[in-house]
């Protein structure tokens, strides 16, 4: 089954199952651990010059304060060579992020970094202020100025700390990846190098806030909320600063939805693309083909002057090395050979491999059933020397085909709740759609006469008009077999407010005619003989993208040329990537241990139609202990929309933390609640921290934000 597939695997979602602890290891100080062979994932030889790096060093673990610049004490666990030492010094490899080092992100933090540590480079995972283990008051959004400032001042001290060689890198996937490159944009001089995977250049548009630039709430928006409250590790007090510097914080919420439209909140020193010039070090990037993410691989590789090393996997939000479904890689030793070519001076031979390397899908079962992608790793220079682009235009009788035939108008309905198959990311689903056609125009190809390959990002353009001042454009692409059934293979949209311009929406006025062009998210598939190319246009996309207020249809111009998608065909296939390794299990602590419940898939989501409304509901929960103290999150959030007025639609999420420890029991519960009328999201926040089954704190937020073009 695909873990994390289905509607549960989001931007930074905290899931044990996602940390690929699938096996049980122990590594103690002064034993090595986590060994492999440079067996190669297909069986291939390896490329020559190839640098294989088996582990030769005993490793330290160090849980410590770093200073900053204002005497706020971070916490920070290093993970050392055991030798390292000022006559043998070392280069580190840093992530600071909100993710609970010491309890929720201990085993995999462990994983990842005694695989370096053992190989030669140091590591050190930090807490953000206000979170983890570190002082200091919660900072008021992700990425904000306190965050980086810290992160840039922490680059600079620890680089020069005896046992460090003065060069940095930053490492992480997802949030840890937003924040390195945004720390690129600065030019730190000790930052040498990055590794950022599942990332974005564009957080207004390509976040869990708004896809697309189009209003989501995500999971990650509960699940953030109620870490946000937890207190201080490792002992959990409930004191005057827990309460003045998490508690009363106010929900990160409220901010995100001032904030509807692009502008410099979004863009100043956070968005790459603003400035990608001011990238001078190189960026090692992953992305996964199932993640919503997977665009900034791309534009780094078709902007940032510094060498960009680009993986594309089929997996999700998650490391190659565990990522679902596979086939998996040992993205550690390339993260080893990295690192040494740029930290250390060494040749690994990761420079004369090709700049992309992508998992070109074959034809997929119109299910989320399967363990292992059909397809192939291959390795492609970029730009893709041997693309071919061909345009598809969308006719009036829904054919899809290379001869524009004459003009038309078709309607398109608005179906509040359709889209509900697709999942809650682009890419993150690929069930049977042959029935999720509710509030679209489709079309369908000719049967291919022969295979063709899909590499890069389709791109589509429509001629539309609307009577609401308000409506959004989805396209979907898809495979349709000879038996009937559909796979999805990439999607995007956009907000016909936005058409002009992000940061300065304006109304539609009725019957104006719209010129819209947006891609979709990058891909790969091969479209088999035999089969046709289906793309879908419709106005809504449900949970994923919120309604707008309006009901009313839209309308399509198709024929004479009008609208239609551009798809990036490859001519020929990339070479063998003969230098992947097989992926490998890498160190769990001895101390600890899943729990019932943690293990598997979360539950496929729940929908329900009652009374005009549909709501879509998904659940998380996992467990686990660490030596004496045992840990349980709960998750869950629901999406609501009026089928009769899209305007009345909700979000309600709940989470749960519990910490058992030395006999004493802390538990932290909130909620959130969004629900829209036409004019104002109504928005509401409560949280409760208990002690020993006693109540010691209670919070309300409620707060009307009005709607800006969402």
């Amino acid at each position: 089954m695909i873990r994390g597939g289905k509607m549960t695997n989001h931007g930074k979602v905290r899931r044990l199952v996602a940390w690929g602890l699938v096996g049980i290891g122990v590594l103690l100080p002064g034993f090595i651990h986590a060994a492999d062979t440079p067996e190669t994932l297909n069986g291939g030889p390896l490329p020559s010059g190839f640098k294989f790096y088996p582990a030769t060093h005993s490793v330290a673990i160090e849980r410590t304060g770093l200073s900053m610049a204002d005497g706020t004490q971070m916490a920070v666990t290093f993970f050392k060579p055991a030798d390292a030492s000022a006559s043998r010094k070392v280069p580190i490899v840093v992530a600071m992020l909100p993710y609970r080092k010491d309890d929720e992100f201990y085993a995999v933090d462990h994983g990842i970094y005694s695989y370096l540590a053992a190989r030669g480079i140091a590591g050190a995972r930090i807490d953000i202020r206000g979170t983890g283990g570190s002082d200091g008051r919660l900072v008021d959004r992700e990425y904000s100025d306190q965050e980086l400032d810290d992160l840039e001042f922490a680059i600079g001290k620890l680089a020069a700390l005896p046992w460090c060689n003065g060069r940095i890198g930053l490492q992480g996937k997802s949030w840890a990846g937003f924040n390195a490159l945004m720390m690129a944009m600065r030019q730190p001089p000790a930052l040498k190098a990055l590794l950022v995977a599942h990332a974005s250049q564009d957080i207004y548009a390509n976040d869990v806030h708004n896809i697309d630039g189009i209003l989501h709430l995500d999971i990650f928006s509960q699940e953030m909320e109620t870490d946000n409250i937890i207190p201080k590790s490792p002992n959990y007090p409930l004191d005057s600063a827990y309460f003045t510097d998490r508690f009363d914080r106010e929900p990160w919420i409220f901010t995100y939805l001032r904030h509807q439209r692009d502008g410099t909140f979004w863009r100043d020193g956070r968005s790459l693309f603003t400035a990608y010039d001011r990238v001078k070090v190189p960026i090692y990037a992953i992305g996964g083909l199932l993640d919503g993410y997977r665009d900034f691989v791309p534009a780094l590789l078709d902007h940032v002057k510094a060498p960009v090393k680009a993986e594309i996997g089929p997996w999700n939000h998650a490391w190659p090395n565990d990522g679902s479904p596979g086939p998996n890689y040992n993205n550690w030793q390339t993260a080893v050979r990295w690192w040494k070519q740029w930290l250390s001076d060494e040749d690994t031979g990761i420079l004369r491999e090709p700049r992309l390397t992508a998992f070109v899908r074959d034809t997929l079962p119109a299910n989320d059933d399967y363990a292992v992608t059909p397809g192939s790793f291959q390795g492609f220079n970029w730009p893709i020397s041997q693309l071919m682009s061909e345009k598809f235009y969308l006719e009036v009788d829904g054919s899809l085909g290379p001869k524009a035939g004459k003009g038309g108008t078709l309607t398109i309905p608005c179906v509040p709740d359709a889209g509900i198959d697709v999942g809650s990311w682009w890419g993150e689903r690929t069930p049977d759609l042959r029935n999720d056609t509710a509030g679209a125009v489709v079309f369908d190809s000719a049967p291919m006469t022969e295979s063709r390959v899909l590499v890069g990002q389709p791109s589509v353009w429509l001629k539309a008009s609307a009577e609401a001042p308000q409506a959004n454009w989805v396209a979907r692409l898809e495979d349709v077999h000879p038996d009937g059934a559909v796979t999805f293979v990439t999607g995007g949209a956009i907000n016909g407010t936005q058409r002009e311009s992000r940061t300065h929406p304006k109304a539609i006025a009725p019957g104006e005619v719209l010129e819209l062009r947006f891609p979709l998210h990058f891909t790969t598939y091969t479209f088999t003989a035999g089969h046709r190319v289906r793309v879908v246009v419709s106005n809504t996309q449900f949970p994923m993208l919120w309604p707008t207020p309006y009901r009313q249809p839209t309308r399509l111009q198709v024929g004479a040329g009008v609208s239609g998608i551009q798809l990036p065909f490859v001519k020929s296939t990339g070479q063998p990537a003969n230098y992947l390794l097989k992926a490998v299990e890498l160190p769990v602590p001895a101390d600890f241990q899943l729990l019932a419940g943690s293990l598997g898939d979360a539950p496929p989501p729940s929908v329900t139609r009652e009374g005009g409304w549909t709501t879509v509901g998904q659940n998380e929960e996992q467990a686990w202990k660490i030596g004496t103290a045992s840990f349980l999150d709960q998750e869950a959030v629901e999406y609501r929309v009026n089928t009769v007025d899209p305007a009345q639609a909700g979000f309600r999420g709940h989470g749960r933390v519990v910490v058992k420890k030395d006999g004493r029991e802390v538990e932290v519960k909130t909620e959130i609640r969004v629900v829209s009328d036409a004019e104002n999201f109504d928005v509401t926040a409560y949280r409760t921290v208990s002690e020993n089954g006693v109540v010691r704190g209670e919070n309300q937020w409620r707060r009307k934000i009005p709607r800006d073009f969402q």
